[in-house]
């Protein structure tokens, strides 16, 4: 999912930061999930980064789905702020899937 948009981050080594990307799945098979969770530590990409996320969905309708996925690059905000979009499925359980997509909080990184 790495792609190159907007990126002009300023990506150093001291750099471990995380973002939540907690929301609600695509409705299938009539019901929704949440996907609770944090990214896993910014991994250095030429001049911006990209984040991991690993998880698990909410239990829901007798069953829950997990995913495995990575970010798209920065995407720089005002204030020296940035998130991540992310946009991807599920496992397959139940007979179905689930779409995950939309952005990380956003965060703004201290660097020394």
């Amino acid at each position: 999912m790495v792609n190159n948009n907007n990126n002009n981050y300023n990506n150093n080594n001291n750099d471990s930061h995380v973002h939540d990307h907690t929301c609600v799945t695509s409705c299938n098979d009539g019901h929704c999930h949440i996907y609770p969770g944090i990214t896993g530590p910014a991994i250095p990409y030429g001049d911006s980064h990209y984040h991991e996320i690993v998880g698990g969905t909410t239990y829901q309708d007798g069953h829950y789905h997990r995913y495995r996925a990575t970010t798209s690059l920065a995407v720089n905000l005002p204030g020296g702020y940035h998130n991540h979009y992310g946009d991807f499925v599920t496992t397959y359980d139940d007979g179905h899937r689930h779409a995950i997509m939309g952005y990380t909080n956003a965060v703004r990184v201290e660097m020394d």
